[in-house]
């Protein structure tokens, strides 16, 4: 049987061994960004700007290069139109049961 010394030093590794994992959760947290809305959109020199956040106290901006951009539209928009057509079809679906049960 373990003394309270034992119970004491497990607890503490298994306490650091959190530590650690919280700490990566927060660094794999942190390298994502999720931006619901922007509120400003405009390009400069080469380059697009993306306003997000709370304006003006949280405001964020994402700063993307525009020949990268330009590269990758048609992927953007050709995802963009199917996740819209999926959106669309779900609250069709969703408004056509509700008319059923009327």
């Amino acid at each position: 049987m373990g003394t309270s010394k034992d119970n004491l030093m497990q607890r503490i590794t298994e306490l650091e061994g959190n530590l650690l994992e919280a700490k990566q959760d927060l660094k794999d947290a942190n390298s994502n960004v999720y931006i619901g809305e922007t509120h400003s959109l405009h390009c400069s020199d080469g380059e697009f700007y993306f306003h997000y956040g709370d304006y003006p106290d949280n405001e964020k901006v994402l700063v993307m290069n525009v020949e990268t951009l330009y590269k990758d539209l048609p992927f953007i928009i050709n995802q963009v139109c199917k996740q819209q057509k999926k959106m669309q079809d779900y609250y069709l679906d969703n408004i056509k049961k509700e008319i059923k049960e009327l």
